[in-house]
């Protein structure tokens, strides 16, 4: 091909534009893809700072004994086992008493952990119980008869129960006593002629 026919060519609208199409192109490819393969120092440094943040806020835990707390990896002091990543629920473990033991919801259902207000109440408990009703000792009084005799009707039934004042309990049979009223009767009818001797009947009877 001759030097006139490559200039006829070049000389073409076409062959222009074709060119600066291509030139178009051939930056555009070399804004984008340099763009993703390197990042700003900004995000560089903001990704360096979230990954050392995460590092530094990580706390290793014992799965049986949640009170031991790590910042770094290793074996539980009291059981030997390997501590695991404490899960942090985002509200920030500094205003956590170190003392007190976090559960997620998961693992307070896991454990069967209830939980309730605490309040001032006045506590109420039924129990049942079985025993023996048994009669107090310093209320039970016996009366003995002051003259000789038998029974023969009794008033009070059952023990324990209730008797009042100048309540009769008993009626007795007592030849003793019958011989003794009969004296009283013999004197009341002499004591015109014989006082003194109601008064030694009364006092017999006393």
């Amino acid at each position: 091909m001759d030097k006139n026919k490559i200039r006829e060519i070049t000389n073409q609208p076409y062959f222009r534009y074709g060119l600066i199409l291509l030139a178009g192109l051939f930056l555009g490819w070399l804004l984008f893809s340099g763009g993703n393969r390197k990042q700003s120092p900004q995000q560089t440094a903001a990704v360096e700072e979230a990954h050392d943040h995460d590092a530094e806020s990580t706390i290793w835990t014992c799965s049986m004994h949640p009170q031991i707390r790590m910042d770094e990896p290793g074996d539980c002091p009291l059981c030997g086992m390997d501590l695991i990543p404490l899960q942090t629920t985002g509200t920030g473990d500094a205003s956590i008493d170190p003392d007190a033991i976090q559960l997620s919801a998961e693992a307070a259902a896991l454990a069967n952990v209830q939980t309730t207000v605490v309040s001032r109440q006045n506590p109420v408990k039924e129990v049942q119980l079985y025993g023996t009703i048994q009669v107090d000792e310093r209320l039970s009084q016996s009366q003995t008869s002051h003259v000789s005799g038998r029974i023969e009707k009794l008033f009070v039934t059952f023990t324990g129960e209730s008797v009042r004042r100048g309540q009769p309990i008993a009626s007795i049979y007592s030849p003793e006593l019958l011989s003794a009223q009969q004296e009283l009767i013999e004197a009341v009818k002499m004591q015109e002629l014989q006082p003194a001797l109601l008064q030694a009947v009364r006092e017999k009877l006393r």
